[in-house]
């Protein structure tokens, strides 16, 4: 069944088509479009099976209109619709091995999962998905959260890389100091970037992945954050789980902040070389730190916020925030190293976390 109960269209004669308008997609916008994933994966929650999806578009009423089966036995689909994906909800009170959909004369099926919260009950976890990040980065990035913020866990999605995959990323967790990883591969189209307002309307995956882990993994987990490889986050005196779980709604955001290297600084980038930022400060979208089973788990997951909770910015916690490291990307060799503009200041708030966090000095 592989990491994921993924279903693909091809054969079938269907394909997803984007919703965004010709005008607003950025060049090679239908190379990254995910035209062919019906559904990213399937999980049994103990009362039903959920087939976590891209959002389906065109292809909506098409699937509202298909025979859906659990081990073979016809079972109604219930289907909702989020702004980058769709759920499909099939009642299910015992777990099925297996559930297939019929379109027309076209018959695709896939395995079920079932719950594996178990081993992520009551832990501290960080969540992300990663593509070909240097071995050296994901561990700096964990050691930091760890020694900061008592990060136990994490929970790694790899979105297929070439050249650093689970093998290279596992021992690099490791020497970070979890107790516990679980590294998934999801191998598929991450999504195009569009044109204003269009921006990040079709990057399918993240959102996916966050959801298929939120039901399968994460219901008994103490409090997920979720947090990119080339982020920070900062809460002084006090932890980031420790402030979820301490909030009345178990929720808490914090925004971002854009650091860089030292101007004119050469060679190879790593986060302990994040110590300037702009000033003024450029922020960056928020993210946010959850307890999976409190009030708002009901809601579903998205890289900057929950979908449909109003009122976001009343959850923004006070003295938090995260900072956002310019060069921790695969493309850091083509980026300035003065950053976007030469009004960058010295960060000693960042220089004494990094020290505090002792990462390994790192040389290349």
């Amino acid at each position: 069944m592989g990491d994921f109960a993924t279903l693909s269209l091809e054969g079938s004669g269907l394909e997803r088509q984007p919703r965004v308008p010709p005008d607003k997609r950025a060049k090679g916008y239908a190379d990254r479009f995910d035209a062919t994933t019906l559904w990213l994966d399937a999980v049994w929650t103990g009362q039903e099976v959920v087939l976590v999806c891209p959002r389906l578009n065109n292809l909506w009423f098409t699937v509202t209109c298909a025979a859906f089966a659990l081990d073979g036995r016809p079972v109604r689909a219930r289907l909702r619709r989020y702004y980058r994906h769709t759920l499909i909800s099939l009642k299910a009170p015992v777990r099925p091995d297996r559930v297939s959909v019929r379109i027309g004369d076209w018959v695709g099926e896939t395995g079920v999962h079932g719950p594996q919260t178990a081993g992520f009950a009551g832990l501290n976890v960080l969540m992300t998905l990663s593509k070909d990040n240097d071995p050296a980065w994901i561990e700096d990035w964990a050691r930091f959260h760890v020694r900061h913020h008592g990060a136990q866990a994490c929970l790694f999605v790899d979105n297929g890389s070439a050249e650093h995959g689970p093998e290279a990323i596992r021992p690099a967790l490791e020497r970070a100091g979890l107790s516990r990883s679980v590294i998934l591969s999801a191998p598929l189209r991450y999504g195009p970037r569009g044109k204003p307002p269009f921006v990040n309307a079709e990057l399918f995956l993240q959102t996916g992945v966050m959801n298929v882990l939120r039901l399968r993994f994460l219901k008994q987990a103490r409090a997920v954050l979720n947090c990119d490889i080339d982020e920070l986050v900062m809460t002084p005196g006090r932890t980031v789980f420790d402030l979820a779980a301490g909030s009345a709604r178990g929720f808490v955001q914090f925004p971002g902040r854009w650091v860089h290297p030292a101007p004119g600084s050469e060679g190879w980038s790593w986060h302990a070389r994040h110590t300037y930022a702009d000033s003024p400060a450029r922020p960056c979208p928020p993210k946010w730190c959850i307890v999976p089973d409190g009030p708002l788990g009901r809601f579903q997951w998205r890289p900057h916020e929950l979908e449909g909770l109003p009122l976001q910015r009343r959850f923004r916690a006070e003295s938090a925030w995260f900072y956002h490291c310019r060069t921790i990307t695969n493309g850091w060799k083509s980026q300035s190293r003065t950053g976007v503009n030469d009004n960058t200041v010295p960060d000693e708030v960042l220089v004494a976390a990094l020290d505090a966090a002792d990462l390994p000095r790192r040389t290349g």
